[in-house]
């Protein structure tokens, strides 16, 4: 157990922040996103699709994780479903460029599955949070606000300039693998 909490820890305090960050880099946090970072090298292309998938195998692991430790038949199906499906979204729109001048209806389509990836992922977080809520209301009450702070952290990141951010794709990336981290370790510890 200390091996999985020491992994854990590892990922969702350390990998996944540090690489998101060093991906970022010192670029104009509210002019450009991870997807235009993306196209301006093959370098930094490969970054994208290290990081992708990083966090994408974290969230997947980690949700299916979850949705094994949950009571309910239902709450688990529903939250293995929307991992795969945010874990696909999250793919295609890692294999698709984002070249709107070139090919505008594919950068369309990546914005709306990368898009697609956050919102499903966040929903199921919010069923592994119905889920256990169900039978301890108050252990799940901190988590279940800590839930509606990242959604309304993220409205607020992408209002400030309109788009999708970097500033907003690291916030998320980060505060969600914490999430899930707090999580599986009320859980299970």
């Amino acid at each position: 157990m200390k091996f999985k909490r020491f992994l854990l820890d590892c990922f969702a305090c350390f990998l996944i922040p540090a690489y998101t960050l060093l991906f970022a880099g010192s670029v104009r946090w509210f002019g450009t996103n991870f997807s235009v970072i993306a196209v301006t090298g093959a370098d930094h292309y490969r970054g994208f699709l290290c990081w992708g998938l990083l966090a994408g195998g974290y969230f997947f692991v980690m949700l299916n994780a979850l949705a094994a430790a949950l009571p309910d038949f239902w709450g688990r199906l529903t939250t293995r479903l929307l991992a795969a499906a945010a874990c696909l979204c999250l793919a295609y729109a890692l294999a698709i460029p984002y070249l709107p001048r070139y090919f505008p209806k594919y950068a369309a389509l990546h914005v709306l599955l990368a898009a697609l990836a956050c919102v499903l992922l966040m929903l199921a977080l919010l069923a592994v949070l119905l889920s256990l809520r169900r039978r301890d209301p108050v252990r799940w009450k901190g988590p279940l606000r800590g839930w509606g702070l990242i959604v309304a952290g993220c409205a607020v990141l992408f209002l400030i300039p309109r788009m999708v951010s970097t500033a907003l794709e690291v916030f998320f990336t980060i505060s969600a693998a914490l999430l899930a981290r707090r999580l599986w370790l009320l859980k299970n510890f």
